[in-house]
């Protein structure tokens, strides 16, 4: 990306969804209006109240600040409103109001990556893709491009065949059909077009442009949308491309066009949201929807909003080198001190709930950890002698404290996993037994009503806040207090524990929640992590040769929590993008590429032992038993 182009000096962790933003307006309460427009017997339709769009249009500056993309929906929904007459105007004054919001849509819409827009929860290129029918009333004026001839050149690309194919293929991909079914005559003639390109990518590329500027810029929006879906490495180049061509052609020089271009940048909208957002382009990823919520690529459909948390939450100390030596201060401190520490701040810092929750979920855990009864091992009145046949060290008597006790990390260290969905959560409780019968301490990120509940009542029945060693947060509490009981998650909500506890000082030993601890492995990960001056600890898998996220060991430090930010801002700017490709490439232990990679501190990383001690396998495993600590069913690198 052009980082001299201010469209892509983008904010950390900017909340481009407004969740909780309420001015000017209460921008949740504007987002419902629109989900509940989706689900008509009508079909999707796409409308605000007409108070908030004369209110919009007073308060368009406060507006376009606080949420530009919402302002952008908003604006879209007022100029065709106005076309229909909703909005009340002389007969006189409409086709030059009509005319000045076309060309304010233009602008706003060229001032922000098309990657930003569509990867957020507001439906502005699904609003493009639903009006491209209705003729504004100086369309006619537009109909002769000035971009371009689109008549065969040197390129030698039939642009007219191009046209009339693109339309069919566009049509049929909304149609959601299975693998196999349609024609596969329209992508032919596209690939064709493409190959031709590739032949001289700067050359033929430039003269593409000048000969059909908009034809052009429908086969980089085509490549676009097939680097999202699979591998991202030429994403950049594509989006960018389409970037620069939207900055410089209107809005109305399209939406009069024949080419689908704002079909195509709906499908692109939609490949990284949920069904609730599929209503809004009925029939695209129906084959993905018939799948109940089972289909692979479920667990990434998100919006940026899933967040939850806001930047100052995510870095809670600030993001500059003093806040990361004082993370690494903290890194230092043994468990008492640092709850000493945390403490005074935890009581004297205006936290809004949900951070608030997730500290105190951090500070409970790692304080069980602490008692002295999740470290003894044996029994009352156990030998030195057996002590030490079971493996456990022996200590002179000390008032309060277990002679003979188990071997634990000398570091702080949490455990944290996540999970959503009703289905998963009936096995929180026998989680929560087993991580204490390992006495290991766990923050379990439980997403929505059934699992949160599952897991507030599990870890009370196992020790409640007092020496409870699994605790629990879900980010989602304040939405489903406010009357949504939703079972939705994400997969973010991971990478934001892992992002705050090492920020906070303390190490990470992350894992999937459908992976199985078999022994505590703690203390040797600790070991490895000396010996190895090992900065990340991973598994690999059986059957490629490419880190797991289904295991993940962060030591905290100044440059642990400096390289971790740089990944989950990456992460949650990227929705296309998949955490474990990106952790494999951004760690340079693959030569994957990923799409806007950023420059990132250097790390030790160690693959773990995958044969025996720390499996990954989908297809089986002959390892030895009496050295498994950890099994994870891998994913595809």
């Amino acid at each position: 990306m052009a980082a001299a182009d201010p469209r892509y000096a983008l904010t950390l962790f900017e909340n481009w969804d407004c969740i909780g933003v309420r001015t000017p307006f209460a921008w949740d309460d504007v987002h419902k209006q629109i989900l509940e427009g989706f689900g008509g017997p009508d079909g999707p339709q796409f409308r605000v109240h007409a108070d908030l769009l004369a209110s919009f249009e007073q308060d368009f500056d406060s507006s376009l600040q606080e949420c530009p993309l919402g302002s952008v929906y908003i604006a879209l929904v007022g100029m065709y409103s106005m076309r229909d007459g909703q909005i009340g105007e002389s007969q006189q004054d409409k086709l030059e109001s009509i005319r000045k919001q076309a060309e304010r849509l233009s602008i706003m819409l060229g001032q922000l990556p098309i990657l930003i827009i569509a990867g957020s929860r507001w439906p502005v290129h699904e609003a493009l893709q639903h009006f491209r029918r209705w003729p504004l009333p100086f369309h006619q004026t537009h109909q002769t491009s000035p971009f371009g001839d689109c008549k065969q050149g040197a390129t030698g690309i039939d642009w007219q065949q191009l046209l009339e194919v693109s339309g069919k293929w566009s049509e049929q991909g909304m149609l959601g059909l299975d693998p196999g079914e349609g024609s596969s005559e329209y992508t032919s003639t596209i690939i064709a077009a493409l190959e031709k390109i590739a032949q001289d990518p700067s050359a033929i590329g430039d003269a593409a442009q000048d000969e059909c500027t908009l034809g052009f810029l429908f086969i980089c929006l085509v490549q676009t949308v097939a680097a999202t879906a699979r591998q991202t490495s030429t994403l950049d180049v594509w989006a960018v491309a389409v970037d620069s061509m939207l900055g410089y052609v209107p809005f109305f020089t399209i939406s009069s066009s024949r080419w689908p271009i704002f079909q195509v940048l709906a499908m692109l909208s939609i490949l990284s949201k949920g069904p609730e957002y599929g209503q809004a382009l009925p029939g695209f990823q129906s084959d993905v929807y018939r799948w109940a919520g089972a289909h692979p690529v479920f667990k990434n459909f998100r919006a940026f909003g899933d967040l939850r948390l806001s930047r100052d939450e995510i870095l809670p100390f600030g993001a500059d080198q003093e806040a990361l030596m004082y993370s690494q201060m903290l890194s230092r401190m043994d468990g008492l001190q640092w709850q000493a520490a945390l403490g005074n701040w935890r009581i004297t810092a205006s936290l809004r709930p949900g951070f608030r929750n997730a500290l105190d979920a951090v500070m409970q855990a790692l304080r069980s950890s602490l008692h002295p009864g999740h470290v003894e091992c044996g029994h009352s009145g156990i030998s030195r002698a057996d002590c030490i046949q079971r493996g456990c060290s022996w200590r002179d008597s000390v008032p309060q404290v277990p002679s003979c006790q188990r071997k634990v990390a000398k570091r702080k260290l949490l455990l944290t996993s996540f999970v959503w969905g009703h289905e998963w959560s009936r096995m929180i409780p026998r989680f929560i037994a087993w991580m204490h019968k390992l006495k290991m301490a766990t923050v379990l990120v439980s997403m929505g009503k059934s699992c949160r509940d599952a897991c507030t009542i599990a870890a009370q029945a196992v020790g409640g806040f007092g020496s409870g060693l699994v605790t629990c947060w879900d980010p989602f509490l304040e939405e489903d207090s406010s009357g949504l009981e939703n079972e939705h998650g994400s997969i973010l909500q991971r990478h934001a524990m892992i992002h705050l506890l090492l920020h906070l000082g303390v190490d990470v030993l992350a894992f999937d929640f459908d992976t199985f601890w078999f022994q505590d492995a703690r203390a040797y990960l600790e070991e490895i992590a000396d010996h190895k001056k090992a900065d990340v600890l991973m598994t690999k898998h059986l059957d490629s040769d490419c880190l797991n996220m289904g295991l993940l060991y962060i030591r905290s430090s100044a440059q642990t929590a400096k390289w971790y930010t740089k990944y989950f801002a990456w992460l949650h700017l990227h929705p296309y993008e998949d955490e474990q490709r990106g952790m494999n490439a951004l760690l340079g232990f693959t030569k994957q590429k990923v799409s806007f990679a950023p420059e990132m501190p250097q790390l030790v990383t160690f693959a773990l032992d995958d044969a025996n001690e720390f499996a990954s396998s989908r297809g089986g495993w002959l390892g030895d038993w009496h050295n498994l600590r950890f099994f994870s069913l891998g994913e595809p690198c």
